[in-house]
C-alpha cells in the first residue's frame, strides 16, 4: 500500500491516538477512515453513476462527478464543525454542542 506521510502536533498526536483507541482501531486506519469518509472509489464511482442515470444523461458525466466531488468535500467539511464522534475528553478542539 502507498505510503502518506504529514506532521501533526504532539497535541494533535495525543488526539489522534485517543480516537483511535476509543474507535478500537489503528491510528493509521482511524485518519484513511476519516479522509475518506468511509468511502471507497467504489462507492464514490457508484454514486456519480447512479447520479448520472438518474438525469438520464442530459448533464455529461464529468460535470456530474464534479458535482459529486464538491458534495462530498463540504459535507465532510461540515462535520468537521459538528458535535465530536470522539470522546471529548480526549479532544481539545472547540467543538459545537
Amino acid at each position: 500500500m502507498p505510503e502518506i506521510k504529514f506532521h501533526v502536533s504532539d497535541a494533535e498526536l495525543s488526539e489522534l491516538n485517543a480516537a483511535a483507541a476509543s474507535a478500537g482501531t489503528s491510528r493509521a486506519a482511524f485518519i484513511r477512515d476519516r479522509a475518506l469518509a468511509g468511502m471507497t472509489t467504489m462507492d464514490y464511482n457508484a454514486l456519480v453513476a447512479g447520479a448520472v442515470r438518474q438525469m438520464h444523461g442530459d448533464i455529461p458525466r464529468s460535470k456530474i462527478e464534479h458535482l459529486v466531488a464538491y458534495v462530498i468535500n463540504q459535507t465532510a467539511t461540515s462535520s468537521r464543525t459538528a458535535p465530536c464522534a470522539i470522546d471529548r475528553s480526549a479532544c481539545s478542539r472547540r467543538c459545537n454542542p
